[in-house]
């Protein structure tokens, strides 16, 4: 679509779109972003909107069991820890 809605694209210069972690394991991203140094405490995966995450929502269960399968401590403090992220 990019290539036949764009100027660029239309002039004959592709545009490639790259997501480099569509087929990562949550667990491979969280090791990938920690060899990178991504400060993990400014990111968020909640659904529900609140002050801190649920802890809840599915994204939050994947986010969590994906530092646990890691072996690291997720930086963020959640409304609710689930008993098996301990």
């Amino acid at each position: 679509m990019a290539n036949l809605a764009t100027r660029k694209g239309v002039e004959g210069h592709p545009i490639g779109i790259e997501a480099p972690l569509l087929y990562l394991s949550k667990t491979k991203i969280i090791k990938k972003g920690s060899e990178l140094n991504v400060p993990f405490e400014k990111t968020w995966s909640c659904y529900q909107g609140g002050m801190k995450p649920c802890g809840k929502c599915d994204s939050c269960l994947l986010r969590l069991k994906g530092f646990k399968e890691a072996g690291l401590q997720d930086p963020l403090t959640y409304e609710v820890m689930p008993d098996w992220y301990q």
